[in-house]
Formats: structure tokens, sequence, C-alpha cells
């Protein structure tokens, strides 16, 4: 496992249960995805803006996360 690894499940420990999950579940899809990944300029762009967001403690609600997963949940 690496540093990086580490320190973000780390992180994840200290959250609600329900966030963890969420997170997880997020990990898990991303884990399963054997395709390689390409960004553009403009994704890349987004992403850094999201870690400096988190960086300050700007985060979206839960229920933004939910509905988020939702979105991309396949049907059961």
């Amino acid at each position: 496992m690496t540093k990086l690894l580490e320190q973000a499940i780390e992180a994840v420990r200290k959250l609600p249960p329900e966030r963890q999950d969420e997170l997880a579940e997020g990990l898990v899809m991303a884990a399963a995805s054997t395709k390689k990944r390409t960004y553009t300029p403009e994704q890349i762009d987004a992403m850094r803006e999201g870690y400096k967001q988190a960086e300050v403690g700007e985060f979206v609600s839960d229920e933004e996360v939910k509905a988020l997963f939702a979105k991309f949940r396949p049907s059961t």
C-alpha cells in the first residue's frame, strides 16, 4: 500500500460511518474498473480546484454526494 493511500484511509477512518461507506463505494467502483482513464486539461483543472477546496475544508453536502452516487450506481 502506498503512503498516500495509507494517509487517505487514515483520514477516512475519522469520518462518520455513512461517509466512510460513500467513499468506500467510490473506491471499490474505481478499483473494479480496468479501463485506463484519460482526462482533459479542463477535468484536471477541476480536480486540482477540488483538492484545493478540500485542503481548506470546503466540501459538498452529504445529500449532494448521495445524489451523485445514485446517478451512476447501477440499477438493481
